[in-house]
């Protein structure tokens, strides 16, 4: 069997299931393990398909971002320990970018805990910050020293951030040293969104900072949505948690990213 016949084949098969093992898929096609990997490896980065523990599954599609509230108690202990570490690539003196989500809303509190735990008269105990999330602004400006700049633009209620072009132009008033963008679904081929809105807004992001981070807890890994809005390698690195599965790690590596567990 030639191999394009023997992906559509594995296509086909994960299509059926929904998901199916590398063993599986080892003994219904009769190759080696390491030609069903290999095939994987293609079909994954094509956006075919996802890893998935102990073997591959259709994609996800993501439709409408949840709102706000709704993912406030999804996973927090990753985004606390995303946001720390996060934290520590600050440097003294940054604007930084916090995009919107509850993972910044994690990191806009971890950086007013640490700036508060600095000596007042210090010149690095401020905060000088954009975002267009305002639960992330509100945050931030409960530190009395901080610099919160917030990007006007439509509204999305539901997430309660600013999104389109007037947010993307305003983007553009800003040199931002480091940006941590969030994500609600990513893979191989990059971050995509459910909407044109947030797409200008995420690339002018990248396009306005010198170093950008995708922020991200591993569930959005495997998600796809309607707009695709950045490549992987437009960031300097990913943070994420420990069930970040391999294929995400290998590409990261593979690309020069820097990844942060």
């Amino acid at each position: 069997m030639i191999p394009d016949e023997r992906r559509r084949r594995l296509l086909h098969l994960v299509e059926e299931r929904g998901s199916a093992s590398v063993a599986d898929l080892t003994e219904e096609l009769d190759v080696s393990h390491m030609t069903v990997r290999r095939d994987i490896r293609v079909l994954e980065e094509d956006g075919r398909l996802v890893s998935v523990s102990g073997g591959v599954a259709k994609p996800s599609r993501l439709a409408l971002d949840a709102t706000h509230q709704a993912k406030l108690g999804i996973r927090p202990q990753q985004k606390e320990t995303i946001a720390a570490r996060a934290a520590e690539l600050v440097r003294p003196g940054d604007l930084v970018y916090l995009d919107a989500g509850t993972t910044m809303l994690a990191l806009a509190r971890e950086l007013v805990r640490r700036a508060a735990q600095q000596p007042a008269e210090e010149p690095t105990s401020g905060l000088d910050v954009v975002t267009n999330d305002l639960a992330v602004a509100a945050a931030v400006g409960e530190h009395t020293q901080a610099r919160v700049h917030v990007l006007g633009g439509a509204l999305d209620s539901g997430n309660m951030s600013t999104q389109g072009p007037m947010t993307a132009a305003e983007l553009g008033e800003f040199n931002i040293d480091l940006a941590f963008v969030s994500a609600s679904s990513f893979d191989l081929r990059g971050l995509s969104v459910p909407t044109d809105a947030k797409s200008v807004v995420k690339r002018a992001i990248i396009a306005n900072s010198s170093r950008s981070y995708l922020a991200t807890d591993s569930s959005k890994y495997g998600r796809v949505a309607a707009f695709k809005a950045l490549a992987l390698d437009a960031f300097d690195g990913i943070l994420s948690d420990e069930d970040l599965p391999e294929a995400a790690r290998e590409h990261a590596k593979q690309h020069g990213l820097e990844l942060l567990l």
